[in-house]
């Protein structure tokens, strides 16, 4: 058996790659553990292939040599890697000894083979060397100082879970010949081979130039004697994963995704409130901030993750989506929070440039939409999300977005309302609604209807009230209680109507209710 790996180039496909080898996209899928076909340039794919008997018998016997010994008469499904292999010579050898432009061959070719011509392509039978593993190991950081992938590791030690125990022995891949990977003995001083590493969290990031010294925060930096904030990762027998993660603040708290059909979903732990200051400087006003707490309450918590639905990546208390709110997010973040933003995005090799989202490990990726694919399918990266949720200035920023994206527009919508008198009056959702309840339940609705078609279901539930009351002028209309405009609300949206599912009836029927069991906690005053 020859085990080698195989780095995706641009045009490469699984069919296209098991085909090159001649193995099964199963196959390749099983090894690497791929749960989809998707690939990203630069990935390390491991490849097995096994060999057939070479010697001059046993091919002959399967018709692959000729009466010389010298010659191969290709057969149907053959490669010039499989032959190659199976005569322990080189690609390379083959197409110089006949004079072939491209690895194409034809069914009956007939070729020259030098059987003891020496290996010169990096194809490379594999030796392992065995690695004791000592306190604050990690698979990741195990791939990383050996010059090999965490799918690797996994693949040759039959790993279940990413857990380690000190004193535990890991088989490493070496190739034998020419350039190992990982090399046999020590590194010597000079560079080592060129290896794409795998994706790594929090890398020591170099000492810039001198720069004026940023304001103090209070959030200490990562503690310089680790250069990762994974600290360990492990699965259950449901394939929920647990990520050890330590903080800016230097904590080290264990967080549990919830695995789901099509990705994670973490909860969330991130709970602080910003304080007062902060958020003025956000430019939100107490009201606002505090309607915005209830969209926490109902969404999600400042770290909270979702990757299992069509949003590709949802992250916040307000689940901002990848894409558009997501990205402006993270581009806030940078802007006004750059250190914090560096501490952990930036050291985890995730950046912004006005809007656009690059990670380091996938520089060829620009599209957006794939690019957030990739972030999905690397838990390792959700790592800087998580810490992000445990810090107050980038956690402000979740407000300054979420303030501009939704709040602004939600109660600046216009409502058109039919009074009592034939009256039709435009106004804005923020002149009807002027409570504290009821501007977080507008807020909450364009969360998830969009400003505009919240506005609409608005005007015409308030418009059916004014109706049922007799209401004829704005301000008595804007006087009702709270109470009676969620409840009327809860009761015009119970009515089946055409655009159900658009209107999301449910869900504005569940935020009325909670708003009326619970209210609206009042945080900043």
């Amino acid at each position: 058996m020859t085990t080698l790996l195989h780095p995706v180039a641009p045009g490469d496909t699984l069919t296209s790659i098991a085909r090159q080898y001649d193995v099964k996209v199963r196959h390749l899928k099983a090894l690497n553990g791929l749960q989809s076909s998707q690939l990203f340039l630069g990935q390390n794919l491991l490849i097995r292939i096994e060999e057939e008997d070479a010697s001059p018998v046993a091919a002959k016997s399967r018709g692959l040599l000729d009466s010389s010994s010298s010659q191969h008469v290709v057969k149907p499904g053959e490669t010039l890697y499989r032959i190659a292999i199976n005569y322990k010579v080189s690609v390379e050898q083959i197409k110089k000894d006949n004079n072939l432009k491209s690895d194409t061959l034809s069914v009956g070719m007939v070729l020259r083979i030098g059987s003891n011509q020496p290996i010169t392509t990096p194809v490379k039978p594999q030796n392992f060397k065995n690695y004791t593993v000592v306190k604050g190991d990690t698979l990741s950081k195990i791939a990383r100082e050996n010059n090999t992938t965490i799918v690797a590791l996994r693949s040759l030690n039959n790993l279940k879970s990413d857990a380690l125990s000190i004193g535990q022995v890991l088989k490493v891949s070496v190739s034998v010949g020419g350039n190992t990977f990982p090399p046999v003995t020590p590194l010597p001083p000079s560079p080592p081979p060129v290896v794409k590493p795998p994706v790594v969290v929090n890398p020591p990031v170099p000492t810039p130039p001198p720069t004026p010294t940023p304001p103090p925060s209070p959030n200490p930096p990562v503690n310089p004697s680790s250069n990762s904030a994974l600290l360990g990762r492990r699965e259950d027998t449901a394939y929920n994963l647990y990520l050890d993660i330590r903080l800016l603040n230097n904590e080290v708290r264990t967080f549990k995704l919830i695995r789901k059909l099509n990705g994670y979903s973490l909860s969330g732990q991130a709970r602080a409130v910003p304080s007062h200051a902060a958020i003025a400087t956000a430019g939100l006003t107490p009201q606002i901030f505090n309607a915005l707490q209830f969209c926490k309450k109902v969404e999600g918590h400042y770290d909270a993750i979702n990757t299992y639905d069509v949003g590709i990546f949802s992250y916040g208390f307000i689940q901002f989506a990848a894409k558009f709110s997501l990205n402006q997010l993270l581009q806030s973040m940078k802007t006004f929070a750059p250190l914090q933003f560096q501490q952990t995005f930036e050291r985890a090799g995730i950046t912004v440039k006005n809007g656009q989202v690059s990670v380091a490990s996938a520089p060829m990726i620009v599209n957006q939409v794939q690019i957030w694919e990739y972030i999905k399918s690397q838990t390792d990266l959700f790592v800087p999300f998580i810490q992000a949720g445990f810090v107050q200035e980038l956690v402000v920023e979740q407000y300054r977005v979420a303030n501009a994206l939704y709040a602004v527009p939600s109660l600046g919508a216009m409502l058109n309302l039919n009074l009592a008198n034939g009256a039709r009056i435009q106004t804005p959702v923020s002149s009807v609604l002027r409570d504290l309840e009821t501007q977080a339940l507008a807020i909450a609705m364009g969360v998830n209807l969009g400003p505009n078609y919240m506005a609409m279901v608005l005007s015409e539930a308030l418009s059916d009230l004014a109706q049922n009351r007799s209401i004829a002028e704005l301000n008595f209309l804007a006087s009702t209680a709270w109470r009676d405009i969620c409840n009327h609300l809860i009761a015009f949206e119970t009515v089946p109507r055409p655009d159900q599912s658009r209107r999301k009836s449910a869900l504005t029927i569940e935020r009325a209710r909670k708003i009326l069991e619970v209210g609206v906690p009042v945080v900043l005053v």
